[in-house]
């Protein structure tokens, strides 16, 4: 075997005309984001004034339209407001997390229907036979997000060549504070 001469210490290190052409490529590039980037910077700063005009602009216009007579529409509003804000804060991670999180294959679901005012939810849903939707209640039940669970209707698919059984389980919907 051939003994390999490496010399880590040579003084020759020109750059080569392809070095300087690569650099020369990324500062063209470099410069051409670092202006857009500006562009786009001062567009944004001009859209959230816009934004920050109109959001004042509509104050004006909403105390000026309370003030001259509309109590009742304001109090609507506000009311509706309300809702729409209990609405948003309810757990719905924790109620999808409880129905779809089931760990059994045989029971496939179709939907999840909510009354937020009765706190009541409905799951739609399709099994192979009437032991895994029992499975299936029994893990409802073991969660601490629901309560009050029971099946509320179920039919055998007749038509269908497997034959699944439809359900639909309703089940009062525990909201934690």
């Amino acid at each position: 075997m051939r003994a390999l001469n490496l010399d880590f210490r040579r003084r020759d290190r020109r750059a080569g005309w392809a070095g300087v052409a690569l650099l020369a490529a990324a500062l063209a590039a470099g410069a051409v984001s670092a202006r857009q980037y500006l562009q786009l910077a001062d567009q944004l700063a001009m859209t959230q004034t816009e934004m920050r005009d109109a959001t004042l602009a509509a104050r004006k216009k909403a105390g000026t339209s309370a003030s001259a007579g509309e109590p009742q529409a304001l109090a609507s509003e506000i009311k509706r407001a309300g809702e729409v804000l209990r609405q948003l804060t309810l757990p719905w991670g924790e109620l999808f997390a409880s129905a779809e999180s089931a760990a059994t294959p045989d029971v496939a679901l179709l939907s999840i229907e909510s009354d937020t005012d009765r706190r009541r939810v409905k799951i739609s849903g399709e099994a192979k036979n009437l032991e895994s939707i029992l499975e299936y209640l029994r893990y409802l039940e073991a969660k601490p997000a629901l309560m009050d669970v029971y099946l509320q209707s179920h039919e055998l698919q007749k038509q269908d060549t497997q034959q699944p059984v439809r359900f639909v389980i309703s089940a009062e919907w525990r909201v934690r504070k």
